[in-house]
């Protein structure tokens, strides 16, 4: 075994450079190299059939005390995306990913016999290998847990690979609408990386699960309500496919929001169940041409039709272009008259830039989607999560996910997801953006604007005599309408021995902000 733990960490060592990518070997000595080869035959030496073989550790690099990991695995997709994203799922930094492939062949106790692809019966095996900054034990037990959580799913789902096409194809054959079918198609041909599917009866019993549908999610890929409501939506004339996100995330490949694909299961006449497809589109689907994504390309053509854009035209070319930038996995899911509103406010803000707010809820009224439109220069962490509490205020609802696009002009688009159904409400979209556009002023105009609506005429001498007053930390956290408020308060303090108080409710269920004022 000592001969074969050398011929590993020589095997390690020799293939480090292979495949590294820019960076990963800075600063990366020979005997760290050798240390790093040391620790990933360690952890490799036993390894039982289909299980990983994870070991997390401590060392010195320098001055500074870091972490190092490996990941033994039998070869497959996802591997290093997957453990890089639990790993930032964790707000742990890395520093290094090494990812050596090297065949072996082990025993029936799983301990390595040779090493090199000419041994009969060799596998291939991943060998990850990570630095990483410092945590704590407990976070350190907790990282292990979730990379072997994460491990088993990748391993189920990419297992489960040929069967979820199968189940996909099904329901391609099935779905009485031909571009619909043809969408169906396009993710089994790969427009999406298939993860998950189960066959749900409305009595509530679900069978033929596969992938991420064998395990028991930490939060369900779609509830038990959402499901009814799926079946309610069909019985409705609802079209198939429904298109949803989930508000589970996925553990395998990206850590997003599941895309989820549902088809009716239909008994005679009577819908009796749901397939449920869960995955994520690829990169190359999201940024496809519209033309390229079926259902999507339909709409695009009403679209030009009912506005009289010639496809050739400066207008049609300018329609299609607003419906490349935004993303394919929402526009898709819209009914037509959301997609309008979207496609022509994405139109209009490209030939006069601005800041700009649209709302559209999906399908089933899960969700909420936000699409904010600002300055590039105007976008900084404050700026982006003042705007994300004023939607879960105004919504009433949390916020799940968010994204940004950045391309060549003067605006960025913000995309913010909510989740309404803990009695979130659609806000009222004209107000929101007045909001938006005040914040985007400048601190003293918009101040000046909220004071406007609370006491009128008195607002500009309010505004020039405390507006300029609060500190960057406090604009970089607070509302201009949370500046007025606190502004009319101190407004009323007329003596050095004057005080006043406000109590207002905390985001947590039960506490409460108190502000003194003096």
């Amino acid at each position: 075994m000592k001969n074969m733990m050398t011929s590993l960490t020589r095997a390690f060592e020799a293939r480090l450079l292979e495949g590294a990518l820019p960076g990963e070997l800075e600063g990366f000595d020979e005997a760290e190299r050798a240390e790093a080869a040391d620790f990933v035959a360690d952890t490799a030496a036993v390894r039982g059939a289909g299980t990983p073989r994870i070991a997390l550790a401590t060392f010195m690099a320098g001055e500074r005390r870091r972490m190092r990991l490996a990941v033994i695995n039998d070869d497959m997709p996802f591997l290093v995306d997957s453990i890089s994203a639990a790993i930032a799922a964790e707000d742990i930094a890395i520093a290094r990913i090494l990812h050596p492939v090297i065949a072996v062949t082990r025993d029936a106790d799983g301990k390595l016999e040779s090493i090199g692809p000419e041994a009969p019966g060799a596998r291939r095996e991943s060998m990850v290998y990570i630095e990483m900054e410092r945590v704590d034990a407990r976070t350190r037990r907790e990282l292990v847990a979730e990379l072997e959580r994460t491990l088993d799913q990748v391993r189920e789902a990419v297992n489960d690979w040929r069967a979820l096409q199968t189940a996909m194809a099904a329901d391609a054959a099935a779905v009485p609408s031909k571009e619909g079918a043809k969408l169906l198609r396009w993710f089994h041909d790969g427009a999406m990386t298939l993860l998950a599917h189960e066959n749900w009866a409305i009595d509530g019993t679900a069978s033929d699960q596969l992938g991420l549908s064998r395990f028991t999610l930490k939060t369900p890929i779609l509830a038990e309500a959402s499901r009814m409501a799926a079946v309610e939506w069909f019985r409705q004339g609802g079209e198939a496919p429904l298109l949803l996100k989930s508000n589970s995330i996925s553990t395998v490949h990206r850590r997003v929001p599941l895309d989820i694909v549902v088809v009716p299961i239909v008994t005679g006449s009577q819908v009796t169940g749901l397939s449920i497809h869960a995955g994520l589109w690829t990169s190359a689907a999201l940024f496809a041409a519209p033309d390229d994504v079926p259902v999507l390309r339909e709409r695009l053509s009403k679209l030009e039709q009912k506005f009289g854009f010639d496809p050739k035209g400066h207008t049609g070319k300018a329609m299609a272009h607003a419906l490349t930038a935004l993303p394919h996995d929402l526009t898709t899911a819209f009914d037509i008259d959301s997609l309008e509103r979207l496609v022509l406010t994405s139109m209009s803000v490209a030939d006069r830039p601005r800041s700009k707010l649209i709302l559209v809820k999906s399908p089933l009224g899960r969700h909420l989607f936000a699409f904010v439109w600002l300055p590039r220069d105007e976008i900084t962490t404050s700026r982006r999560e003042a705007v994300g509490e004023m939607l879960s205020e105004a919504a009433h609802a949390s916020l799940i996910n968010w994204s940004i696009a950045l391309e060549d002009g003067v605006v960025a688009l913000l995309r913010y997801t909510l989740d309404l159904r803990q009695g979130g409400t659609m806000p009222d979209a004209d107000k929101l953006d007045d909001r938006l556009e005040r914040m985007m002023r400048g601190w003293v105009p918009a101040v000046e604007a909220a004071l406007g609506e609370q006491v009128g005429a008195a607002s500009t001498r309010l505004a020039l005599r405390f507006a300029n007053a609060f500190p960057a930390a406090y604009r970089a956290t607070a509302t201009p309408e949370e500046a007025a408020r606190d502004i009319l308060r101190i407004a009323t303090l007329e003596g050095p021995n004057d005080r006043s108080v406000r109590i207002t409710r905390a985001d947590a269920p039960g506490e409460y902000r108190v502000k003194l004022y003096a």
